[in-house]
C-alpha cells in the first residue's frame, strides 16, 4: 500500500505518545542511535493510516502525505477533473458555497455531495440485508477500519459490508449514471481514503480538506461572493454519516428498531471493540457494527482542520438532521429518493470484494519475552507489573514482548533507566568517598615533598653560601702569593749583592718564589672549581625551584579538589564529611 504516515525523525525526541495511541502494536520501531537518542520509526507495512500518531505528536516527526499539490499542479495543466465533496467540507468552511465557485472557475468540472453517496449507501445496505437476511455486518466507510481487518484481522473479513462507503458510491454514481469521464478527484476529511482509491481505481486524487485549507491560506485566496452548490439533486440523510453513529441513525430511520445495530467511535475503543467481536459468537454479534476510526466523526477527520468547536459543527448537523427528520416534504422526499434508487440503481454497482492483506506477526516465545524482563533487570512480579506506561506500551509485559520481537529496547524503559541510573549514582557516590581518601593521602604525600623540597633548597642555599666563602677566601691567598713572590724576588736580589755569603739565602728565597708560584697556581685553580661549582649550583638552585612552584601548585590543586568532592558529597548525602 502507497505509504501516508511519514517520519522526520530529526524531530524525533522519543517521547513514545505515537507508540501510546498507535493500535497497532508493531507498526512502531523504536531504536537508539549511537550518541543515545530514541527515535521511533514507522513500520509502514503494518501502518493502517489511523493517523493517531500524527495527531499526539508534538514535535512535528509524523506527518500526512495527500494529492492536494498534485490536484492543483493538474488543473493548472488543463487536465479536466470532477470532484465530490465530503459533508466535512460544510462544517470545515464556513463560505463552502463560494469554496465550490472558486473550484468552477480554477476549471474544475462537476461537483458532487457525498451526502448523495450516503444516501445510496444506506439503500445499498437495507436492500442487501433485506435480500440476504440479517447475518452480521461490519460497516466500511472508515479506510482505517478496512486497512485494520485486512492487515491484522483477516478473520473479520468475511463480515465487512460489501457495501462501497459513501465517497465509492458517490464515485460509481459520477461515473455510471452521470456520464462523468473526467478524473475524479475527492475533498475528503481523511488520510487513510488514499489507500481505498488505491484499492478500488476509481477516485484519483485524495485531496484533504487541512491540506486544501493551508493551501487556500498560503496563497492568499480571496474566494468569489456567489456560492454555488452540487451538480445533482439534493441528498437526504446521508450529511448524517460524517457524524458519529451516522450510519446506524440512517438506516434505524427507514427500519426503526428492527435491527440490532451497536456502533463504537475512537481509536482508544474500536479497535479494542474489533478484536473483541472477533472473539464472539456468531449469535452475540449485532446485524450491523457502525465503526468508526474517528471519536467525534468525520467532521474532525485525520486530515480535517482541529480548530473547530465541536459543538459548532455538531449544531450545524443538527440543523440538517431536524430540517430532514421533521419537515413533512422532507420526509416525504426520502422516501422518493429510495424509490428513485429503486428504480435507476443497480445494487451490484455499488458492492466491492476485498483480498486479505495480512501482514506476519513477529514469532515471539515464553523464554524469549522472559529474556527480555531479564535485559530489563526485572526478576519479579512487583518489578513485571510496574506498569507505568512511559515506554509506549500499556503494560510491562507488552513491552517485554516488543524487545523480544526486536522493535524496541531495554534503555526506553523509565523503571530500567531510574534504576540504572541510581545504580551508577551509588557507584560515582562511593567511586567518589574512596577518591576523598586517596586525595587525602595524595595530599599528606604532596605536603611531604614540599617540605623536602623547602629543605633541599636551604641546603642548596647553604652550599652557594660556602662556595661564595671560598672565593673570597681564594681571593685573600691570590694576594698573599704575590706579596711572597715580591719579597722573595727582593731576597734574592740581596743574596746577589751579598756574594758568597748570602749563597744559602738565596737558595732560601728561590724556594719561597716557588712555593708562592704553587700557592698562586693552586688558588687559581680552587677558583676555577669555585666558578663551576657556583655555576652548577645556580642551575641546581633553579632547578629545585621549578620543582618547588610545581609541588606547591600540585598541593594547592589537590586541596581544591578535595574540598570540592567533600562539597558535592555533602551535598548528596545530606551529612557533613570531613
Amino acid at each position: 500500500m502507497r505509504r501516508l504516515i511519514h517520519n522526520d525523525l530529526e524531530k524525533c525526541v522519543g517521547c513514545n505518545r505515537c507508540t501510546r495511541v498507535c493500535p497497532i502494536e508493531e507498526a512502531n520501531v523504536t531504536t537508539e542511535t549511537p550518541d543515545g537518542s530514541i527515535k521511533v520509526e514507522i513500520d509502514n507495512d503494518k501502518c493502517i493510516a489511523c493517523s493517531a500518531c500524527q495527531h499526539a505528536c508534538h514535535h512535528g516527526s509524523r506527518y500526512y502525505e495527500d494529492d492536494t499539490a498534485r490536484f492543483f499542479a493538474d488543473l493548472k495543466r488543463g487536465v479536466r477533473i470532477s470532484m465530490f465533496a465530503a459533508p466535512a467540507v460544510q462544517t470545515n468552511f464556513y463560505d463552502w458555497g463560494c469554496v465550490l465557485t472558486w473550484l468552477r472557475n480554477l476549471g474544475v468540472d462537476k461537483i458532487f455531495d457525498v451526502s448523495l453517496g450516503a444516501d445510496i449507501c444506506t439503500w445499498a445496505h437495507i436492500r442487501y440485508i433485506q435480500k440476504n437476511g440479517p447475518s452480521p455486518i461490519i460497516s466500511q466507510p472508515c479506510p482505517a477500519i478496512v486497512n485494520y481487518i485486512l492487515l491484522h484481522k483477516s478473520e473479520l473479513i468475511k463480515y465487512l459490508s460489501p457495501v462501497h462507503s459513501p465517497m465509492l458510491c458517490t464515485a460509481v454514481y459520477m461515473r455510471h449514471y452521470e456520464g462523468v469521464t473526467t478524473k475524479i478527484a475527492a475533498l475528503s476529511p481523511c488520510v487513510a481514503k488514499a489507500h481505498e482509491f488505491e484499492a478500488t481505481g476509481i477516485v484519483d486524487y485524495n485531496v484533504t480538506v487541512k491540506s486544501f485549507y493551508e493551501y487556500v491560506e498560503k496563497n492568499r485566496i480571496i474566494m468569489p461572493k456567489n456560492p454555488s452548490g452540487f451538480d445533482h439533486y439534493d441528498a437526504g440523510l446521508g450529511t448524517l454519516y460524517a457524524m458519529p453513529g451516522g450510519l446506524k441513525e440512517n438506516v434505524e430511520h427507514y427500519t426503526g428498531k428492527a435491527l440490532r445495530i451497536d456502533k463504537a467511535e475512537g481509536p482508544s475503543l474500536v479497535y479494542k471493540a474489533l478484536d473483541g467481536y472477533a472473539r464472539q459468537p456468531l449469535g452475540k454479534l449485532p446485524v450491523l457494527f457502525d465503526v468508526l476510526n474517528c471519536a467525534e466523526g468525520c467532521n474532525l477527520g485525520t486530515a480535517c482542520r482541529h480548530d473547530l468547536d465541536v459543538f459548532e459543527i455538531n449544531t450545524i448537523m443538527d440543523k440538517a438532521r431536524q430540517a430532514a427528520m421533521h419537515d413533512e416534504n422532507a420526509i416525504h422526499y426520502l422516501d422518493q429518493l429510495f424509490e428513485a434508487f429503486d428504480q435507476n440503481l443497480h445494487i451490484e454497482d455499488f458492492m466491492r470484494t476485498y483480498n486479505s492483506a495480512a501482514v506476519r506477526k513477529i514469532p515471539v516465545t515464553e523464554d524469549m519475552i522472559n529474556e527480555a524482563f531479564r535485559m530489563l533487570e526485572k526478576f519479579d512480579d512487583i518489578s513485571k507489573t510496574y506498569d507505568c506506561g512511559a515506554c509506549g506500551s500499556n503494560t510491562c509485559r507488552e513491552l517485554a514482548s516488543k524487545i523480544a520481537k526486536g522493535i524496541d529496547i531495554p534503555n526506553n524503559c523509565a523503571d530500567f533507566v531510574s534504576r540504572s541510573a541510581r545504580a551508577k549514582h551509588k557507584a560515582v557516590t562511593t567511586l567518589q568517598k574512596n577518591s576523598l581518601n586517596d586525595l587525602a593521602i595524595i595530599q599528606r604525600d604532596t605536603g611531604k615533598v614540599k617540605e623536602l623540597t623547602d629543605g633541599i633548597m636551604a641546603s642548596v642555599e647553604a652550599i652557594n653560601e660556602a662556595i661564595t666563602s671560598n672565593a673570597i677566601m681564594v681571593k685573600e691567598i691570590e694576594k698573599i702569593a704575590l706579596q711572597v713572590n715580591i719579597i722573595s724576588i727582593n731576597a734574592s736580589i740581596e743574596a746577589a749583592r751579598a756574594g758568597e755569603a748570602g749563597r744559602a739565602f738565596a737558595t732560601v728565597a728561590d724556594e719561597i718564589r716557588k712555593l708562592s708560584q704553587r700557592s698562586n697556581e693552586s688558588a687559581q685553580m680552587t677558583n676555577a672549581a669555585s666558578v663551576k661549582a657556583s655555576e652548577a649550583v645556580t642551575s641546581i638552585n633553579e632547578m629545585i625551584a621549578l620543582i618547588g612552584d610545581n609541588v606547591n601548585n600540585c598541593y594547592n590543586e589537590v586541596v581544591d579538589i578535595t574540598e570540592k568532592t567533600k562539597k558535592v558529597l555533602n551535598e548528596e548525602t545530606g551529612s557533613a564529611v570531613v
